[in-house]
């Protein structure tokens, strides 16, 4: 047995660079903007190993990475370096509404949010709540309406919390549940070897859970949030443009600074943002996004879920074990194949699947499915999360109704405020448009409002989707789209959905209790606490 080692090198070994200088795989730990430059030498350089290349033509040209993007990014155009440049970047005290915008790329970036489902919002900075003052929401002489709402929105958000708890822990009293404990389920009453602080701890951790999930309905689309992203240049110069093209003063401001923050680590390559070919982007964003905005059909009534476009079963299946077999060493792809072995095949990958991380895989890509889907905009700010949903979306409003979140209807009092506070955003969003357009009016809605989009997406996709997503932990209203589309799947495709082995369309009333006992548990054995 032979090992083969390329090194050729016998100039300056330079071990601050790379992590290793005699290993076929090694990090790169120069600066960023050399490591870009040097990973793009592989597809060019005849040497068998790049730490030959950086000791020869970058460990003592300092502006050699400068000079290549220069070269070959700006005057070329070859925006696939772009993407061997990457950065980590945090985004503080910014909306929701223009987290959506930079939420909305789905290959170059990844993202992690503040979460609204665990974290409350009713504590004060400076004495405000934590949403976008009008005076930098671009409302002009709405300014005080503004401000006045969306405080009213937050101190009945901040009221609504002791009172849900109290409402909740009476109607679900903890000696009405089951636990899971070593596989199997106990009732509260018979659990007398386990800690009770553990299962108290878990059980009001539930509690606090299922209240955020009914009061976020009430945080206004100015909630301000933190995000961190990680992602490469070239999509960092696309979501720049995107920002300055949204066409709101936030937008605008978060486009700026996050060029600010990038140019000096990626100068030659960030510019490509703000230069005559970012600008033309910006123009064509702004352009397209305008198209049809003299016509106007819409309507304020939009089912909960209606399927737009779809294959037929026969089709999809040809296609879905067709792409099978040729994945196989034996396949072809003008095999005609017997319904009967199409089935079985079905049937066959249906045994394999254990569990919900073993998915379909690429054969049933090719089966794709177009919804439109009216959701509020809380669930949407999940939702958008899946990363193969090609969504289509316009500007959030109030047209469409709100939600009354199931537990906080049954309190008279909080029902009562709560329609009114909901009633009163209509009004306000019709004032703000009416005055600054609809983009700028989407920051008093709250996240109760429905919010329809399309989307298209696969079946591989979906089926993880609703498996993961119709788990007893998912929010209920995010909960009720996968049981939706995978009730639409099962109608139109009877024989691919039973595929779909994983879903979950239990009844729950605290659905994180189990997590909660777990995590619990973990963290007491983790700590080395005594039961």
């Amino acid at each position: 047995m032979h090992r083969y080692i390329f090194i050729h090198r016998t100039d300056t070994i330079f071990m601050d660079d790379f992590s290793n200088n005699d290993r076929d795989v090694f990090l790169i730990k120069t600066d960023m903007i050399d490591r870009g430059a040097l990973m793009s030498r592989y597809s060019r350089t005849a040497n068998l190993d790049i730490r030959e290349v950086y000791g020869k033509e970058f460990k003592n040209n300092p502006d050699r990475a400068s000079n290549f993007y220069k070269r070959i990014f700006l005057d070329y155009g070859d925006e696939s370096v772009a993407e061997l440049t990457t950065a980590q970047m945090g985004i503080q005290n910014v909306s929701n509404i223009v987290t959506k915008v930079i939420e909305e790329p789905r290959i170059g970036l990844s993202y992690l949010e503040k979460s609204s489902r665990y974290v409350k919002y009713n504590k004060k900075v400076n004495g405000n709540y934590l949403f976008l003052r009008g005076e930098n929401a671009g409302v002009g002489a709405m300014e005080s309406r503004y401000n006045s709402y969306c405080n009213d929105l937050f101190d009945f958000y901040s009221a609504a919390y002791p009172e849900m708890m109290k409402y909740m822990e009476d109607a679900n009293p903890i000696e009405n549940f089951t636990f899971e404990i070593g596989g199997k389920n106990y009732k509260y009453t018979n659990l007398e070897s386990v800690d009770e602080n553990t299962l108290s701890k878990s059980y009001k951790s539930s509690l606090r859970s299922a209240v955020l999930d009914e009061i976020r309905a009430l945080l206004p689309a100015s909630t301000l949030t933190n995000i961190g992203i990680s992602g490469n240049g070239r999509a960092f110069i696309s979501l720049i443009e995107r920002l300055k093209a949204y066409g709101t003063p936030e937008a605008e401001k978060y486009g700026e600074l996050i060029y600010r923050e990038l140019e000096p680590e990626l100068p030659e390559l960030i510019e490509d943002a703000v230069s005559a070919h970012g600008i033309a982007q910006i123009k064509y964003n702004n352009a397209k996004d305008s198209i049809g905005n003299s016509f106007s059909n819409d309507t304020a009534n939009v089912p909960a879920l209606k399927v737009i476009n779809f294959m037929d079963e026969k089709r999809a299946i040809d296609l879905a074990t067709g792409m099978l077999l040729y994945g196989s060493s034996a396949g072809s792809s003008n095999v005609d194949i017997p319904p009967e072995k199409q089935y079985s095949i079905l049937k066959e990958l249906e045994s394999l699947r254990g569990n919900r991380r073993h998915k379909l895989g690429r054969a049933f890509e090719g089966i794709t499915y177009s919804f439109e889907v009216n959701m509020n905009y809380g669930a949407f700010r999940e939702f958008q999360r899946h990363r193969f949903f090609s969504i289509i979306r316009k500007p959030l409003s109030t047209q469409y109704g709100y939600d009354i979140p199931e537990n906080l209807g049954k309190i008279p009092e909080l029902r009562s405020r709560y329609v009114e506070l909901m009633d009163e955003a209509r009004i306000l969003y019709n004032d703000i448009m009416g005055r600054s357009g609809r983009k700028i009016a989407q920051y008093v809605v709250p996240y109760a409002y429905k919010y329809p989009v399309v989307f298209s997406s696969n079946l591989n996709e979906l089926t993880y989707f609703i498996e993961l997503r119709s788990n007893q932990q998912v929010h209920p209203d995010l909960r009720k789209v996968a049981l939706d589309i995978y009730s639409e799947i099962k109608k139109i495709h009877p024989h691919l959905a039973t595929l779909i082995k994983f879903v979950d369309t239990g009844d729950y009333r605290l659905g994180r209790l189990p997590s909660e006992v777990k995590k619990e548990s973990r963290r007491k054995t983790l700590s080395g606490e005594n039961d």
